[in-house]
């Protein structure tokens, strides 16, 4: 297998990424290059991953977790998440929301909690993530992020 790279996602390589979340069955409508901070797996400049993090303060939203079919149980996405929550401890977030309809196993196992989402904090609850994108059958979850760890 070739090397696994985690890269900042390049403007020229955002169409890409569109086309990378639409296999994947997640939401496009609301994804902006200057609003979410992209983080992309490439394996011979081939972009097979992705995540994003949306920051409200000291408070963040991850989204837009995917690889594609061919390249998953590689550990791409655990090297992509990790990578995420790194960037999320450097800049300062403090808690960390998603809404997934088929993911909530995998966030359990790396620590996160199912909430109610009426619980989020306003500023997450106003984005376009929770407030018309993502269904309301989507599970919410939040996830603590220890700054001294």
């Amino acid at each position: 297998m070739s090397s696994i790279e985690i890269n900042n996602l390049q403007e020229k390589d955002f169409p890409k990424i569109l086309v990378l979340l639409k296999e994947c069955d997640l939401p496009v409508s609301d994804i902006n290059f200057d609003k979410q901070e992209f983080l992309v797996a490439e394996i011979n400049s081939e972009i097979v991953g992705s995540i994003a993090l949306e920051k409200y303060g000291k408070n963040g939203i991850l989204r837009s977790f995917a690889v594609r079919k061919a390249y998953r149980n590689q550990k791409i996405g655990e090297k992509l998440y990790n990578k995420t929550i790194a960037l999320s401890k450097s800049s300062g977030i403090e808690q960390l929301y998603l809404l997934t309809t088929t993911a909530e196993q995998y966030f359990k196992k790396v620590g996160w909690k199912v909430i109610d989402r009426t619980k989020v904090p306003e500023e997450i609850s106003s984005s376009t993530e929770f407030a018309s994108v993502c269904p309301s059958i989507s599970i919410c979850m939040k996830s603590e992020i220890n700054l001294y760890e």
